[in-house]
């Protein structure tokens, strides 16, 4: 029985390595397309009910990393994340004058106001289109010409977030829920 145990306690170690190998090292931070911190946001009246805790919008799962959020609106739920990527409380200005558009792919239970936030403007009205919902999964190609509303004409050689605001819920479901699987700015790499 002695000499079996330590063969055991090998051929178990050798089997672990193979099927876990590399867990030694630091866990890869998670991204969609390079772009990191993708935050959520809400009014005191709205509850979040995806990330249950927190607001770290990212997970990994069979479908990959995404951005997941799903909230029971009372006035507004939201989910941003820098162009630049930053841990910095304000993100940082990016210069996307070369790029002329970008491509989501999503799927929403219900319409979603896309903003793209001039550096250092918080609050307010800002350039944004509107997602439709989409029951599945959509790709969209929007042109940066499209976003409009804002209080200034937006200029897209000083920009800093792009934020996905729910400013109601589905009326059937009761809450609003957006999933994020792929976010590409042309002519821009994070």
């Amino acid at each position: 029985m002695m000499t079996i145990l330590p063969k055991f306690l090998l051929l178990t170690t050798c089997l672990l390595y193979l099927y876990f190998p590399g867990r030694s090292q630091a866990p890869e931070k998670l991204s969609i397309n390079k772009f990191t911190n993708w935050l959520t946001g809400r009014d005191s009246a709205t509850v979040q009910l995806i990330p249950a805790i927190g607001s770290n919008a990212l997970t990994s799962g069979d479908e990959g990393t995404v951005a997941h959020v799903k909230f029971k609106v009372g006035t507004y739920g939201e989910v941003s994340f820098p162009v630049k990527p930053s841990t910095a409380i304000d993100a940082q200005p990016v210069n996307l004058s070369k790029s002329k558009f970008i491509k989501i792919q999503y799927k929403a239970n219900h319409e979603a106001v896309l903003q793209l936030r001039q550096t250092g403007v918080h609050g307010g009205i800002h350039n944004h289109i509107i997602l439709p919902r989409s029951a599945s999964f959509a790709t969209h190609t929007i042109y940066f010409s499209a976003f409009k509303g804002g209080l200034t004409p937006l200029d897209l050689s000083n920009v800093a977030k792009f934020n996905f605001a729910f400013l109601a819920n589905n009326p059937a479901d009761g809450f609003a829920e957006l999933i994020v699987r792929s976010f590409k700015i042309d002519h821009y790499k994070p």
